[in-house]
C-alpha cells in the first residue's frame, strides 16, 4: 500500500515557469553527488512535494536483508518501484524524488537529473560521513563507470536524461541549473561527463579493498 507524501508549505519562485508545468522529476546518482541537498533546495524553489527513496525503503521495510559488509540494503526492486508509481501519480503538485537506487527502476517522471562527482572528491566526501571503506570503494568504482548514467538512460531513454557535474558546484548553484532545464532556459545539453582517469585508479582501489575484505 503506498503511503501518502507529506506536504510542505514553501515558497514559490515569482514568475517561474517550472511550477506551472508540475514536472515530476527523479534526481538520481551515486552517494555523494549532492542529491538531497539539491532535491531540498529544488523542492523549495518549486513547492513540490519532495519523495526521499531511501527513506520510504526504511518506513516501508523494502529490504530483504542487510549486507554486513558496507551496511547496505538489498531492496526488493519491484516493490519499491510499485510504491514510488503509485505515490508520484497520486501527486497533484510537482514532485521530485531522489535517491541513487531511481536509476535502477522505471518511473512515471518527465524528466531524470543525473548528478555526477569526479570520484576522487566523491571518495573524500564519503569518508566525511564515515562510510565503510568497501561501500565507499564500491560507489567511487560505480561513478567512474558511469553506473547511474547508463542504468538510467537505459531505463527512461536518452532524450529524458540530463547529467550535471556538481564536483565544483554548490547545492545552490546545481538546483538553479536543474530549475533552468525545466523552465526551458537550458535547451542543450552539454557534452556527457566521464572520468576516464579515475577508472583504472578505482578499478585497482576496488581491488585493493576487496583482498582486506
Amino acid at each position: 500500500m503506498a503511503i501518502p507524501l507529506k506536504r510542505f508549505t514553501l515558497r514559490k519562485i515569482s514568475g517561474s515557469s517550472v511550477s506551472s508545468a508540475k514536472p515530476k522529476i527523479l534526481i538520481t546518482g551515486v552517494p555523494g553527488t549532492g542529491k538531497t541537498t539539491v532535491a531540498r533546495l529544488l523542492s523549495e524553489k518549486m513547492d513540490a512535494a519532495l519523495l526521499d527513496i531511501n527513506k520510504l525503503v526504511n518506513v516501508l521495510k523494502l529490504y530483504s536483508s542487510v549486507d554486513e559488509t558496507d551496511g547496505a540494503k538489498v531492496v526488493r526492486l519491484k516493490e519499491l518501484q510499485d510504491e514510488l508509481a503509485s505515490a508520484i501519480k497520486a501527486e497533484k503538485r510537482s514532485i521530485i524524488v531522489e535517491g541513487h537506487l531511481g536509476c535502477e527502476m522505471k518511473l512515471p517522471v518527465s524528466r531524470v537529473i543525473v548528478l555526477r562527482c569526479e570520484p576522487k572528491i566523491l571518495r573524500a566526501r564519503m569518508v566525511s560521513r564515515n562510510y565503510p571503506p568497501a561501500k565507499v570503494s564500491a560507489n567511487a568504482l560505480s561513478e567512474a563507470l558511469d553506473y547511474c548514467t547508463v542504468w538510467s538512460e537505459k531505463n527512461y531513454g536518452k532524450k529524458k536524461v540530463w547529467e550535471l557535474d556538481t564536483t565544483e558546484k554548490s547545492a545552490k548553484q546545481v538546483a538553479d541549473e536543474i530549475e533552468k532545464i525545466l523552465s526551458g532556459k537550458t535547451k542543450k545539453k552539454g557534452k556527457s561527463i566521464s572520468f576516464p582517469d579515475a577508472l583504472m585508479r578505482e578499478a585497482i582501489t576496488g581491488e585493493k579493498i576487496r583482498k582486506i575484505f
